[in-house]
């Protein structure tokens, strides 16, 4: 005797079969949180060099494209070999990019540190002369000065007890720079070979999505990939360039004004101007600390400067230069910042914005798509 079951009654089992399913996964997700939040960490630590690898090609695949699509266009070559040079121009402008900045970064720090070390003592004294300025009578000056001599032990025992409860962090930090060096190295070597099979590699991931995953899911996929991609592209490319020239006008400006340390502070702007809205402000810090060891009116004047600096940026050339391609609010801008921040330090801060972007994007679309099917609207 066979039974036929109502079709209500089935989709109802099915969805509460698959509800007990979800509950089950996510109890256990939730009882193991620290084991497997470490053997993600500990698969993330592995996978670094590859992890280098597909940012670095991401990176300066549009240079390999511009040289393969534009500059090569009307070449009769073959494309093998169009492809190796155009990966080599792509590497070629990684390794002048990095290289210039370090050439032009390591002696401007040595310098300063230098310049800034062997005219401490000349500091002190100004701030002594600076006291003897303010002292009323000999005996308030006297009494600064016991003080400060007084104090002298205590903060020499506590910089010592601090280096040694931080030395095992400081080595840490160390082999952790060594570690990153080293991924960086050996994601050049993956990145080369991305790029020259970069087609295939795309087509064995869309082969596997649309064997193992239902046609609609797989095209939506396809869809979010392209997406993030085209948003981070011009994301990255127009912040390097707005930044560029951010570099370039506070190196012109410091100049004009005779500001010391100008390549060497110009290049921090420009480097923290890649992070949007808090950016120029981060940037400026180290510059009004330094320019303050020499001269406290100038690190002001240097701060009202970056002031103008960042108003100029976000309100002319940042826009004109990115325009609306992210198509974000400020509201959600400085959400994707401070959340991003939040959870990855700088690389979030940076990376939030063009990630976020995508999900207001697709939560958009599916909103006006859902009220379009409602017959709403709002």
């Amino acid at each position: 005797m066979k039974f036929h079951l109502k079709e209500e009654t089935v989709e109802l089992t099915k969805a509460l079969t698959v509800a007990g399913i979800i509950i089950v996964i996510v109890c256990f997700l939730f009882s193991r949180f620290n084991e497997i939040f470490y053997w993600v960490g500990k698969f993330i630590g592995v996978a670094m060099p590859f992890i280098f690898g597909m940012a670095i090609a991401f990176l300066i695949s549009p240079v390999q494209s511009y040289v393969e699509n534009k500059l090569l266009k009307n070449s009769k070559m073959h494309f093998k070999i169009k492809r190796i040079l155009g990966v080599i121009a792509a590497l070629g402008f990684l390794f002048i990019l990095v290289g210039g900045l370090l050439a032009l970064l390591i002696p401007q720090l040595y310098a300063s540190v230098t310049t800034l070390s062997s005219s401490m003592n000349v500091y002190i004294s100004e701030a002594q002369k600076y006291l003897e300025s303010l002292a009323i009578n000999d005996s308030i000056y006297e009494s600064i000065v016991t003080y400060l001599f007084a104090s002298g032990e205590k903060i020499v025992t506590g910089t010592i007890n601090g280096m040694q409860q931080y030395l095992p962090q400081i080595l840490n930090y160390s082999f952790g720079f060594l570690t990153s060096l080293m991924n960086f190295f050996v994601g050049i070597f993956i990145a080369f070979y991305i790029l020259m099979s970069k087609e295939r590699f795309i087509n064995q991931f869309k082969r596997a999505l649309f064997a193992f995953v239902p046609k609609k899911v797989a095209d939506y996929t396809v869809y979010l990939t392209n997406l993030t991609t085209t948003m981070l592209n011009s994301f990255v490319v127009g912040k390097f360039i707005d930044s560029l020239i951010i570099g370039v006008i506070c190196f012109v400006g410091m100049t004009i004004f005779k500001m010391p340390y100008a390549v060497l502070i110009s290049f921090i702007v420009g480097l923290t101007n890649m992070i949007p809205v808090f950016g120029p402000f981060i940037g400026a810090i180290p510059g009004v600390f330094i320019l303050f060891m020499v001269d406290p009116i100038m690190a002001v004047w240097f701060a009202l400067w970056i002031l103008v600096l960042q108003q100029f940026d976000g309100n002319i050339l940042g826009p004109y230069i990115l325009g609306d391609s992210l198509g974000l609010p400020s509201l959600w801008i400085m959400f994707s910042i401070i959340v991003g921040g939040g959870f990855f330090g700088l690389v979030g801060m940076f990376l939030g914005v063009p990630l976020f972007s995508v999900v207001y994007i697709v939560v958009k679309t599916s909103v006006q798509k859902r009220l379009e099917e409602k017959k709403i609207q709002i």
